[in-house]
């Protein structure tokens, strides 16, 4: 499992059994189901407790690490690095409702992202975003981080799969950030 990452407004940590509700709760938002297409339609406390054990297999397996913001007891939101291979991973990241319009989903993302490049911790060498095209809140949240050359990819991610037909393909936004581009955005470094 990977650690609890402890700020000054929140703790980042692994999800629990009793953020099922939380979960159900905000991936009945109409944003969330726009915006993230591995949110299935019609999700229910069973499809979060589901969700729940298979990001403590994967967070086992090192193949996605999924960290709660648990601000005050209240679940925040969720931010994952997902996708990893090797010294690199995708950022994946939302927003209850109710915490939206705080910062925390910004902050919550710098310590996560603090700890993908931190040599001590998971010493990764860059991160991917991607996000829908029209995605503006992401993108919005992908330049406060420091990811620049945000390109537009045609076909650039997968749409909710359909059970009558193949996963469609949507326009994105893309863009990378290696560990010098965030050194020099949060430390000044040259």
């Amino acid at each position: 499992m990977h650690p609890d990452l402890i700020a000054e407004r929140f703790t980042l940590r692994p999800l629990r059994e009793a953020d099922a509700s939380a979960i159900t709760a905000a991936c009945q938002d109409p944003e969330i189901l726009k915006w993230c297409m591995g949110v299935p339609l019609n999700y229910t406390e069973e499809t979060a407790r589901n969700y729940i054990s298979l990001t403590r297999a994967a967070g086992e397996q090192g193949t996605e690490l999924v960290w709660g913001i648990d601000a005050s007891g209240k679940l925040a939101g969720i931010v994952t690095l997902h996708e990893i291979e090797g010294p690199f991973a995708e950022l994946g990241f939302w927003a209850h409702p109710e915490s939206r319009g705080q910062g925390l989903l910004t902050e919550a993302l710098r310590v996560m992202i603090g700890f993908a490049f931190d040599p001590q911790g998971l010493g990764f060498d860059a991160l991917g975003w991607t996000a829908i095209y029209g995605n503006d809140a992401s993108r919005h949240v992908a330049e406060k981080l420091g990811f620049s050359d945000i390109e537009f990819v045609e076909n650039g991610t997968a749409g909710r799969p359909d059970a009558a037909s193949a996963p469609t393909r949507l326009d994105a936004w893309r863009a990378t950030m290696t560990r010098q581009q965030w050194l020099e955005k949060n430390f000044r470094v040259s």
